[in-house]
């Protein structure tokens, strides 16, 4: 996600770089054919080109605020995520509590296998919805059994939610969790994360339509390559840095849109989830009254990730 005010140039020749060169040529081509070589048929009236041009300009509107709409809900469930964490750890400590002295020393254990484990499930789903291929950040957060267990899952997140959920039955029917608790309050948690990770999941694995996305771009390069046929005739010579702007700011915009239509691609736009994961940890570690707390991710380069 980036956090920066300002457009680092890198991130602009990123984003467009390769299309400005493209411009500056084409731009001096058909200047080329009008001016030197007097093709006068090679113009377009620019009554016509600037219709189509608003009919592209409603229809980039249009793509980009549905690929935002796509980013905010991503957001929007990761911010879920952080509040049912926070309700979960406040419910651990709170609920669960031996049912007779004898067992109190296991109560500190207890508390932070339940919290180490939600956080190897959120770490587990942000590196599932990144598709990456390595998964040994969830190691210090996992017995060994399980971290060999988990290796072989499909659905990292979803197996260690239904783990959690096991573990907890396992506590009620221990007599270390009430009915009340156990029902209305750390099973409905539980359903919570797995309604956050299923929308996350929805957008991970549904693409904003590509009819959308395809006519989009189509139509947004037939006005590039048009467009200076229509303004050459007016400005001679002084059409190319106009044309260069011009197009620049359609090419841009359809290529932010595209980008942040997913959130969950590991790049410089995508939603900060390591960021988040490592914020929960933080306050779910304090509440299980630790004192060796990580600090939270830094800002690299204008990106948080």
């Amino acid at each position: 996600m980036i956090v920066q005010r300002t457009i680092k140039l890198t991130w602009f020749i990123r984003i467009d770089g390769g299309n400005v060169l493209f411009y500056i040529l084409y731009g001096y081509f058909v200047c080329a054919l009008h001016l030197i070589y007097f093709i006068e048929y090679l113009t377009f009236p620019v009554a016509e080109i600037s219709v189509f041009g608003i009919a592209v300009a409603i229809l980039l509107g249009f793509r980009n605020n549905e690929a935002y709409n796509r980013y905010w809900e991503a957001r929007t469930a990761w911010g879920d995520l952080t509040n049912a964490s926070r309700n979960f750890a406040t419910q651990i400590t709170a609920y669960i509590h031996p049912p007779n002295k004898q067992e109190v020393s296991e109560v500190a254990s207890i508390h932070s296998e339940l919290i180490y484990r939600h956080l190897a499930y959120l770490n587990a789903l942000r590196l599932q919805l990144r598709q990456e291929i390595t998964w040994d950040e969830l190691k210090p957060l996992l017995s060994d059994r399980e971290f060999q267990a988990i290796s072989q899952a499909v659905n990292k997140a979803t197996v260690l939610n239904h783990w959690q959920s096991q573990r907890l039955r396992e506590l009620y029917q221990s007599g270390w969790v009430e009915r009340q608790a156990y029902i209305y309050g750390l099973m409905e948690s539980i359903k919570a994360f797995y309604a956050a990770q299923g929308t996350c999941e929805r957008i991970k694995s549904t693409p904003l339509p590509r009819q959308y996305g395809f006519f989009t771009k189509a139509f947004v390069w037939v006005f590039i390559l048009l467009l200076p046929f229509a303004i050459v005739q007016q400005l001679g010579w002084g059409m190319l840095p106009i044309y260069v702007v011009l197009a620049t700011i359609f090419t841009v915009t359809e290529r932010i849109g595209s980008l942040t239509e997913e959130p969950f691609s590991g790049g410089f736009v995508d939603v900060a989830m390591s960021a988040i994961c490592r914020n929960i940890e933080i306050d779910l570690r304090q509440q299980l009254g630790e004192s060796s707390i990580p600090a939270p991710l830094e800002v690299k380069d204008g990106v948080l990730m």
